[in-house]
């Protein structure tokens, strides 16, 4: 047996939450206060807007389901591949940043989704742009890896979903990439060895079910709840205790990337609700680096002051210093938390409080490939198992077969995804080998190939996967996202509003703060 429209699953690990959006008119200008009141025009964003708090079901967009319907999975052919190759990204690139100007209008710091869409976005303005960026790479948080298991594999961001869906999927089709609609993707349930029976299915979605309006109406309904009533606390503290209540658990943790004791009802609460959108076969990190490839950055170029007196910037980097007009930061708040780079003036108590109360939260990949054995599990589908209720978080739930690809991605998030990296790869391999051959059977190591994990709580240039609210400091979002002396603006998924921990909603906010760049200076 298998669950339809995988509820937990779809609000969970995608980042699918309560919406709180505004229906717009073609033409039509609205103010968004989940995004701190900044205006936008609704064509331009090409926004899924809606006013209902259902979880809208993408089958009904047959505009985009005319170009993009669901489909098998495939195996990767040769035409695909090479459609996400790096080496053309990295030429392009190499070609743009001759480019790059020595006094820019703008300096964007990182090359992430955000920064990418901001340069973009104020070059079209006609402003100049130079961005930096630490890495050899462009991409941050999104990035594809083709090169361990000879088929794409997503460190970082996987879902086309929430907000600017459509020009991503147009980008897709201009480059001749493949996308696979997602949103009703079928679950496998486990107990022990086992499928579960129809009785612990019930169970199953009673613990996770938000209606009811109260903790009655299980884990979800027992944060909205609290969160309609004004209540920022731990979500541990509202949750209701009932069977299958730590598997529900397990599966928010690795969406919102902490544990119970450290997220925030209203922070949940605030999250757009869409349903996991699309899957690109070649790679969503693959989708973005082609997107930006046009961007002049300077690559291996670290940053260790902004200075932000005077008419202006300076930004002293490893190659020398840049003097700009205005600054747009777009690092983690993990970056801004390790204090690698000095502000001068310092940030103002406010805006360095906010950037506290937004740590990093971990969601960790563990990727397995086996031979052609399937175990019985479909592709594109996803495989969770009964958790403990005195271990809630401590699990490994997957995606079976992406693409029918020789791939199971595990995910793992929270407290255990950071003390996971920090045992390293191999004991995270084995910990996900291990959950799988408990479900089903023991030739599951006679199949397995080989294994990574990723690696986003090790690296310094991001500390993390993505920020997340503390309990009690609703708001901070909003706060980081404010403009200092009109010439240092910060954007990122941290700063996203109801997008928050998203690509989309990185992309959107590198574009709004843009366009505030360009009203700022008159442009």
């Amino acid at each position: 047996m298998t669950m339809k429209f995988s509820m937990h699953a779809v609000s969970a690990l995608q980042h699918c939450h309560r919406l709180i959006a505004f229906d717009a008119e073609p033409g039509s200008v609205v103010t968004i206060p989940e995004l701190y009141g900044k205006t936008v025009s609704a064509p331009d964003l090409s926004m899924p807007w809606r006013t209902d708090r259902s979880i809208p079901d993408c089958r009904s967009d047959r505009r985009l389901s005319a170009k993009f319907p669901c489909q098998a999975g495939a195996a990767l052919d040769r035409r695909h591949f090479l459609a996400l190759t790096a080496s053309s990204v990295i030429a392009s690139t190499s070609a743009v940043r001759a480019l790059v100007p020595s006094h820019p209008d703008v300096v964007v710091v990182g090359a992430g989704a955000s920064g990418l869409a901001a340069a973009k976005t104020l070059m079209a303005r006609g402003l100049s742009v130079a961005v930096v960026e630490a890495n050899d790479r462009i991409g941050g948080r999104a990035w594809t890896d083709s090169k361990t298991f000879g088929v794409p594999f997503d460190h970082g961001c996987s879902w086309v979903q929430t907000t600017r869906v459509d020009m991503f999927l147009e980008a897709a089709e201009s480059y001749g990439f493949e996308v696979l609609r997602h949103d009703s993707a079928d679950e496998v349930l486990y107990v022990g060895d086992r499928r579960a029976n129809d009785a612990e299915y019930e169970q199953y979605w009673r613990a996770h079910a938000g209606g009811g309006g109260g903790v009655g109406g299980g884990v979800e309904g027992g944060i909205g709840a609290a969160a309609r009533r004004g209540d920022d606390v731990a979500a541990s503290t509202v949750i209701p205790e009932m069977p299958f209540a730590a598997t529900v658990q397990s599966w928010m943790t690795m969406g919102m990337s902490v544990d119970f004791d450290d997220l925030s009802t209203t922070d949940w609460w605030s999250g757009a609700v869409a349903a996991p959108r699309y899957i690109v076969r070649e790679g969503f990190g693959a989708l973005v680096a082609r997107l930006g490839a046009d961007v002049p950055v300077m690559l291996s170029t670290s940053i260790s002051k902004i200075a932000h007196t005077g008419d202006g910037v300076t930004v002293t980097t490893s190659a020398g210093d840049i003097q700009a007009t205005a600054c747009i930061v777009t690092v983690s708040t993990g970056v801004l938390n390790a204090g690698t780079i000095a502000f001068d003036p310092e940030l103002p108590d406010a805006k360095q409080q906010a950037i506290s109360d937004l740590p990093m939260g971990l969601l960790a990949k563990v990727a397995l490939q086996f031979d052609d054995t399937r175990f019985g599990l479909r592709p594109n589908e996803w495989l969770t198992y009964h958790v403990s209720e005195e271990t809630p978080g401590e699990a490994s739930f997957f995606l079976t077969w992406p693409f029918n690809q020789n791939l199971m991605i595990g995910f793992m998030g929270g407290d255990f995804a950071w003390q996971m990296t920090e045992a390293g790869t191999d004991a995270a391999v084995d910990f996900a080998l291990g959950e799988v051959e408990a479900m089903v059977g023991s030739k599951t190591r006679q199949r397995f190939v080989k294994g990574t994990l990723t690696q986003w709580g090790n690296d310094p240039l991001t500390r993390g996967a993505y920020a997340a609210q503390r309990p009690g400091a609703s708001g901070a979002r909003a706060v980081l996202a404010r403009v200092l002396d009109d010439r240092l603006f910060f954007a990122g998924e941290a700063t996203a509003g109801p997008y928050y921990a998203t690509c989309g909603g990185a992309w959107r906010s590198g574009e709004l703060t843009a366009r505030d760049v360009i009203r700022t200076l008159g442009a």
